[in-house]
C-alpha cells in the first residue's frame, strides 16, 4: 500500500512468488496463529496467557502473535467498549479472521504489478476453516510442499558468481557491527553457503526463508529497483550484484 506512488510511477512493476510464499509463512501464519489460539481459549486473557508462555526460542513469532492479539482487542474494544467478554472474543475473531483473508486475497491479485517467478514448491491457494473453527493454510499448510525442491534456491543457484558475491557481501568484516550481530544476517550467510555447496536438491528446504533478502537481490532484473521497507538489510546484497534498492 506504502508503495503504491513508486509503483505507479514504475511500470511496469514485478512482484516474485517468493514474496507471497514469505507473507504466507511469515504475517499470514502469524495472524492465524492468532485467531486460532484465541478460538481454542476459553477467553482473551487465556489466550495471552498462552502466547506468553511460548518457549523464548519462538521469538518473533510469539512477540507478532501477541502484538496482533493485542491490536485486534483495542479495535473491540474501540467498537464496543461495554461488550461482555464472549462479545469481545466473538468480534475479535471475526476481526482477525477478516484481515488475514482479506491480506491474503489482496496479496495473490496485486493492482497494478504482475506476480512474476513462479516456485514449483510454492502451495498457493486458499485460506480455509477447520471443523473446529479454525484458520488453516492453502492445502492445511503455512509451509513449502513437501515433494518439490526448493525453487528459489535453484534460482539463485543458476548464477554461481553472484550467489559468491552474495555470501562475501554478508561476511561480517563487509557489514557494521549492528548488522554482522543480526541472526538474520548469519542465518542467511550460512544458508547460502549451503546451496553453494550441496546445490539445489540437496539444500535444506528449512532454511528457504532464511535465503530472504537474498533472494529478492538475485531475481531483480538489472534495470530494475528492489522496493521494500526495510534497506539497511537489502543494500549490502543488491550492492555487491549492482542492484538498486528503492526505499519511498
Amino acid at each position: 500500500m506504502w508503495g503504491k506512488p513508486y509503483i505507479a510511477a514504475n511500470q511496469p512493476a514485478h512482484v516474485p512468488y517468493y514474496a507471497l510464499k514469505e507473507l504466507l509463512a511469515g504475517r499470514v501464519r502469524i495472524i492465524c496463529e492468532a485467531h486460532n489460539r484465541l478460538k481454542a481459549a476459553e477467553n482473551v486473557a487465556e489466550a495471552l496467557a498462552g502466547l506468553a508462555n511460548m518457549p523464548a526460542i519462538a521469538g518473533r513469532k510469539k512477540d507478532s502473535a501477541i502484538q496482533t492479539l493485542v491490536n485486534s482487542l483495542r479495535n473491540a474494544y474501540a467498537t464496543n467498549p461495554t461488550g461482555g467478554r464472549d462479545d469481545l472474543k466473538r468480534e475479535m475473531l471475526q476481526d482477525l479472521a477478516v484481515t488475514v483473508s482479506r491480506l491474503w486475497m489482496n496479496a495473490r491479485k496485486p493492482k497494478g504489478v504482475t506476480t512474476v517467478q513462479p516456485l514449483a514448491c510454492f502451495n498457493n491457494g486458499r485460506l480455509s476453516f477447520g471443523p473446529a473453527g479454525e484458520i488453516r493454510g492453502p492445502s492445511d499448510s503455512f509451509n513449502c510442499l513437501k515433494t518439490e525442491r526448493c525453487a528459489a534456491a535453484a534460482y539463485i543457484h543458476d548464477n554461481p558468481v553472484n550467489l559468491s558475491r552474495l555470501i562475501a557481501a554478508l561476511h561480517p568484516d563487509k557489514l557494521g557491527a549492528s548488522a554482522a550481530g543480526k541472526s538474520e544476517n548469519q542465518q542467511r550467510r550460512k544458508a547460502l553457503k549451503e546451496l553453494k555447496s550441496t546445490g539445489p536438491t540437496k539444500f535444506d528446504k528449512g532454511r528457504c526463508r532464511a535465503l530472504g533478502d537474498a533472494y529478492f537481490a538475485a531475481m531483480c532484473p538489472i534495470t530494475s529497483a528492489v522496493l521494500t521497507t526495510n534497506s539497511s538489510d537489502h543494500l549490502p546484497l543488491c550492492a555487491a550484484l549492482g542492484k538498486v534498492v528503492a526505499s519511498p
